[in-house]
Parts: structure tokens; C-alpha cells; sequence
């Protein structure tokens, strides 16, 4: 997928930079609204397996959906998913057709001019996904991707490309056009490993099990993840924060990140009870 989505750790968010110019955002619906209501508002992308997918009855389902089904629990009140895209995800919030929006909300000083965050959620780090055997030459670190013999397959345009340029230029670098194709390039034995956002390659791992995936320990880049809500809405933000940590303390976020991604979170996100 393109930079400019959500798996570039680096870059703006989609829709970010067009909600700045949007119009004056309306009222958020603080706490007692919400409360009032018994109602909160949650916006999630389908499109984003496995934060956000459709299940067998075309509802709205994954690691984003159980969260915050599992908050408006905790809040006493009714959850309503509303779907959204990585665009429109910040215009929504800002005029108030939703409450909060999940969906790998990475936090970057670009949306934080314009949203607000709570505390972080989850997390998303840049790994090294190579095999157990049958590449051509060892790789056991990141550095040891600067070699001529190391073959590299990219996705054009994601953030594995500008990490190979400055940190393994030696190496053989073969640019595709979909992920699909780069999983089949390497299961196929044609290329040795790739860079890219571990939450990214996770599930198309699973549909080349015969590859036998091998990701490198070392965490290249991680950035932190949290959820939004509309800017100056602290009432909201507050109760949220509260219940994250709970959630966080009981372990419940964990489990629910294995459930989804059949791994434990690459990068723990650590317990602090201050915010």
C-alpha cells in the first residue's frame, strides 16, 4: 500500500491534513451526552483485517470492534459502530457524526493538532520478515540485509523502501505492486525478506504457511497507537483513559490483541497508571 496509509510509521495520516480545512468542527458531545444518550459512537474501518473486517453476518468485527464494544460496556451505555475509511476517519469526528475512532490511529503531532488522543492503545512496529531456511544468504539482524545476495521484495511506496535505501543498499531490491505478490515472491523462494509494519504481515502470513515466516526480534520503529476523539472533548477523553487502563491492568487488551493477530504485541505498551 501507498506511504500515506496507515502503515507508514513516518508520515501524515489520510484525511488528516484535509480535515484541517475543513469547516469549524461541530460540538462534541461531552461526557454527560453520551451518558445521557446511552449511546457512544465508535468509528471503525472494516477494511483493515484484523482491526476492522466484516464477519460472516457482514457486521462490523475484529480487535477494534471487541475494544470498543468492551468500553461501552464499562460506561453503562450502547455501542453503535459507525463504518468509516482511513480518510474520512478525522472528519467524521470532527463534526460530530462520531464519538471516538479506532483503526490503527497512530499518534503524530499532524493529527494531534486537530484531535485529541487518550492514552495509547496499542502499538505498531517496523520488523524484518524473512524464512527459516532457503534464503541466500544468513539473516539473523537487520544488518545483515546489506548484502549483494540478500534479494528484498518491497511494496512500492511503503516504509520498507526508504529503510532499505539507507540502511541495506547493498542489497537486491525487487519493487511489486500489491502484498499478495511480494508473500508469493518470497514463499516461492524468488526473494529472502521484506520490511514492513509487523500488524501488516501478520495475516498474510497465515495464507503461505508452507514458507515457514521467521520475524527478526529486533523492532526497527514502533509508534504509539491511541484512541481519538474530537478536539477539546476532555470529559470524554478522561472517562476513556480511565478505562483503558483498566483494561490494560486486567490484560484484557492483550487478550484481545492474540485473539485477533494470533501473536502477543510486538511492543508492549507499558502499564502506567499516570495521564
Amino acid at each position: 500500500m501507498p506511504i500515506f496509509d496507515r502503515r507508514n510509521l513516518f508520515s501524515l495520516a489520510a484525511g488528516a491534513a484535509g480535515a484541517a480545512l475543513l469547516p469549524a468542527a461541530s460540538s462534541a458531545r461531552p461526557l454527560d451526552q453520551v451518558l445521557s444518550t446511552k449511546r457512544l459512537r465508535a468509528g471503525i474501518n472494516p477494511t483493515l483485517p484484523p482491526f476492522g473486517t466484516f464477519n460472516e453476518r457482514n457486521q462490523i468485527d475484529g480487535f477494534d470492534a471487541d475494544i470498543a464494544r468492551e468500553i461501552a460496556r464499562r460506561m453503562n451505555v450502547e455501542l453503535e459502530i459507525v463504518q468509516v475509511g482511513s480518510p474520512d476517519r478525522i472528519p467524521f469526528l470532527q463534526a460530530d457524526r462520531i464519538d471516538i475512532v479506532l483503526g490503527a490511529m497512530t499518534r503524530t503531532i499532524e493529527r494531534a493538532l486537530v484531535i485529541d488522543y487518550t492514552v495509547p492503545l496499542h502499538t505498531q512496529s517496523v520488523v524484518v520478515l524473512t524464512k527459516q531456511s532457503g534464503t541466500a544468504a544468513p539473516i539473523n539482524t537487520p544488518a545483515d540485509l546489506n548484502n549483494s545476495a540478500v534479494r528484498l521484495v518491497q511494496v512500492r511506496g511503503t516504509i520498507g523502501v526508504p529503510w532499505i535505501q539507507a540502511n541495506a543498499p547493498q542489497a537486491q531490491v525487487t519493487l511489486l505492486d500489491n502484498y499478495p505478490d511480494t508473500f508469493r515472491a518470497m514463499a516461492q523462494g524468488r526473494a529472502d525478506a521484506m520490511v514492513d509494519v509487523l500488524e501488516s504481515v501478520v495475516i498474510p502470513m497465515r495464507n503461505f504457511p508452507q514458507a515457514q515466516w521467521r520475524v527478526l526480534d529486533q523492532v526497527l520503529g514502533s509508534t504509539w497507537v491511541g484512541i481519538g476523539v474530537q478536539k477539546g472533548n476532555d470529559t470524554l477523553k478522561d472517562v476513556l483513559n480511565v478505562v483503558l487502563f483498566e483494561l490494560h491492568r486486567e490484560g484484557f487488551v492483550n487478550r484481545t490483541w492474540e485473539k485477533w493477530f494470533g501473536v502477543p504485541m510486538k511492543t508492549p505498551v507499558p502499564f502506567n497508571p499516570m495521564f
